[in-house]
């Protein structure tokens, strides 16, 4: 069973039943090849006893007679190891000589065409063994005897069956031979395939739990190389994943210590105070610290869903960027308004791009409310939607040209801000632009002198 279920007992299965299957056809065919010549060969001889007993016919006081010397049969015995019989048919059906009881010619026994002779080859039985037997018409025309004489001449198989079994040893012993050396010749060649997977399987078994490095290209057939190559795929997938997870632990951790250090501390002044005053302040304090940690903690979700999608299928459909901005628009007014911000949209009224819908929600609610943070009371925010081109531009103070690329990063926090955050949210821009293949541009904004940023999508 273990042979059975292994990649060598399959492939001795699968070799080894076809093979023994033309070994045994092939034995077979050469057996009855071996038979037909040993047939062919002593046929001649049988035909040639048969018309040396025909050249012993004559006619004599109109009578016709055979005269077989049996020391011509003797000899023809003696070369074949058989027995030899023979029969003389007159034109009238009389025995003339010989064994009269010899099986008689069947009346559908063929006409030989291998010999240029009148003669018949059939296989009978005579006193209990199988014999082949010569049927020789033989023409009479002399002293007023006319007609066609019958000689029958038989012999035991012997012989034949010797030759056709000498040729089939032979058959037996090259084919088996070369049947084996087949299967032993598979077997090794298996085995030196399976060499460099096992020693594959060793390298895994000692490997560390945490070690992630790619497998060595130790196995040198092409055919198995694919699978080594998707195997260091996935583990550069997973180096990726693992990579991710640290990076989102690390910042999780370090981001929610300082809100919720603030927290306790606000705690602990609301419960060591009576002032039912301080209590409502130390409430509104939590309640703020509260509401940047669930934006916090939501951002970072956001940031690692993102990056985790990468390599992933791209699953977009036809999204209407207008309404996505006009929604973010509205959702963002009771900001805008409590600065007196003039918040604005400009542009058309359709717009079509290729994406996820949800994302592309998240990045202009992030756009806008970064735009509405940074900028100052009376200020203006203006959403500008062009043909597959998303502006949203301020009149805050802006980014200088050498701090573009920091903003960018999670968690940058550009030191002229002054204004609460964590800064995620053009890092989260960023990685959802990465994801739908658009490009993100920070300028200065010709109109407000803000900033400015633009999204190309294609």
């Amino acid at each position: 069973m273990r042979l059975m279920h292994s990649l060598r007992g399959e492939l001795l299965l699968w070799l080894g039943a076809p093979l023994l299957l033309l070994w045994a056809l092939s034995v077979y065919t050469h057996y009855q090849s071996a038979l037909q010549a040993a047939n062919q060969a002593y046929d001649r001889s049988l035909l040639a006893s048969a018309r040396t007993v025909a050249e012993r016919l004559v006619v004599r006081q109109r009578h016709l007679e055979v005269d077989v010397p049996w020391v011509v049969l003797d000899s023809f015995e003696r070369n074949m190891n058989d027995q030899l019989f023979y029969q003389v048919i007159s034109p009238q059906g009389n025995t003339l000589s010989g064994y009269a009881d010899l099986p008689l010619m069947p009346r559908n026994a063929p006409l030989s065409d291998a010999y240029p002779a009148l003669v018949h080859f059939y296989d009978a039985y005579y006193r209990k063994q199988p014999i082949r037997v010569a049927a020789l018409w033989q023409p009479v025309n002399e002293q007023g005897v006319e007609g066609m004489a019958l000689v029958l001449v038989a012999e035991t198989l012997n012989s034949r069956h010797a030759f056709a079994e000498s040729l089939l040893r032979t058959a037996l012993i090259s084919q088996s031979f070369l049947v084996l050396i087949t299967l032993l010749l598979a077997g090794m060649m298996l085995r030196r395939v399976l060499r460099p997977l096992r020693r594959l399987s060793r390298i895994m078994l000692r490997r560390a739990p945490g070690d992630l490095t790619p497998l060595p290209s130790l196995v040198p057939w092409s055919e198995l190389q694919p699978l080594i190559i998707a195997f260091n795929r996935h583990l550069t997938r997973l180096r990726g994943l693992l990579s991710r997870q640290e990076r989102f632990s690390a910042d999780v951790s370090h981001q929610l210590r300082t809100p919720l250090t603030i927290l306790k501390t606000q705690v602990g002044v609301a419960l060591n105070s009576d002032d039912p005053q301080q209590w409502r302040e130390s409430l509104q304090g939590m309640e703020r610290t509260l509401d940047d940690t669930v934006q916090l903690t939501d951002r970072l979700l956001q940031l690692a869903q993102i990056k985790a999608r990468h390599g992933e299928d791209k699953l977009f459909v036809r999204v209407n960027l207008s309404q996505i901005v006009q929604q973010a628009c509205f959702s963002g007014y009771a900001a805008a308004r409590r600065k007196q911000i003039d918040l604005g949209f400009e542009g058309e009224e359709a717009c079509s791009v290729q994406g996820d819908a949800l994302l592309l929600a998240e990045l202009c609610a992030n756009l806008l409310d970064n735009a509405i943070k940074y900028t100052p009371a009376q200020g203006t925010v203006t959403a500008r939607l062009g043909t597959k081109m998303l502006e949203i531009e301020d009149s805050g103070p802006g980014i200088a040209d050498a701090q573009q690329q920091q903003a960018l990063q999670p968690f940058a926090r550009l030191d002229h801000s002054g204004q609460p955050g964590a800064g995620i949210g053009l890092a989260l821009v960023k990685d959802i632009c990465a994801w739908h293949g658009a490009r993100l541009r920070l300028d200065r904004s010709p109109q407000l002198g803000g900033l400015r940023v633009s999204v190309s999508f294609q």
